[in-house]
């Protein structure tokens, strides 16, 4: 009798499982039953499906944070570069004004520095520069900038020189006029602006505006010819026994990068 209750279902799957492959008569019947289920089959996988959805969104913003932090660390290395790339174009172009300058070097044997501080108050006016007497810098020897005369070195360390600049009240220098020869002595002024005043020019000087001065060789301080300052103003002024002209240097210095040093003379 139990051989009969295992043996009959057993016996009617089989049967049903061949009469279905040989005539597919239950296919409709199991997607009866497939469509009956399929709701209890999503709310069962809803919670798989929900975990590893929460995980893809974790990684992929996680993924896109790490590449945003990729490509700012790339867009920030270009524009280092470029700023680099761009300061030495520019740092070209000041070195190529400067040895290509308007006044054209009379020696053939020079130094180029850069400047390191610039010192400008009413009593001292001045400019540091990073080679020194390991670059046989020596005190005496005369500072040009692209449009003339910057000044003279007054100190030498090793590695630095400082340059007292032409508008320093202390600092005198033998010019003359380029257009009649007219003959002075150029003293920075002792005010906060950068100017120059000519001494002992004679009354009644052929002096006009824009009248150019350069570097007198008398007295063998400074070279020939170079540029030093255009007349601002010229007055004839009473119980003076000499004109007073105002020069503004040709070069300034609130630009300047790089200078050259001449050989001493």
């Amino acid at each position: 009798m139990n051989f009969l209750k295992i043996f009959t279902p057993i016996t009617i799957a089989i049967f049903l499982i061949i009469f279905d492959y040989k005539f597919s008569y239950l296919n409709n019947l199991r997607q009866s039953v497939a469509t009956l289920i399929s709701p209890i089959y999503m709310v069962v996988s809803l919670p798989e499906k929900l975990y590893t959805w929460i995980n893809e969104q974790g990684t992929s913003k996680e993924q896109l944070l790490n590449d945003n932090q990729s490509l700012n660390n790339e867009l920030l290395k270009l524009k280092v570069k470029l700023q680099h790339r761009d300061a030495l174009a520019l740092e070209n172009k000041k070195l190529n004004t400067l040895l290509e300058s308007s006044y054209g070097l009379q020696q053939a044997s020079f130094t180029v520095a850069r400047i390191e501080s610039v010192s400008r108050s009413r009593l001292k006016k001045q400019i540091v520069i990073n080679k020194g007497g390991n670059d046989n810098l020596k005190v005496g020897q005369v500072a040009l900038g692209a449009n003339g005369v910057l000044g003279q070195i007054t100190q030498t360390t090793s590695t630095n020189a400082s340059i007292l600049i032409v508008s320093d009240p202390t600092q005198y220098i033998p010019i003359k006029n380029v257009r009649n020869g007219v003959q002075g002595m150029s003293q920075g002024i002792a005010e906060d602006k950068h100017q120059l005043l000519v001494r002992f020019i004679e009354p009644e000087s052929d002096i006009k505006i824009d009248d150019i001065f350069v570097s007198s060789a008398l007295g063998s301080k400074f070279p020939n010819g170079y540029p030093v300052g255009r007349v601002t103003d010229v007055e004839q002024r009473k119980n003076e026994s000499f004109m007073h002209v105002t020069l503004e240097p040709m070069q300034q210095i609130y630009d300047l990068e790089f200078v050259i040093i001449l050989d001493a003379l």
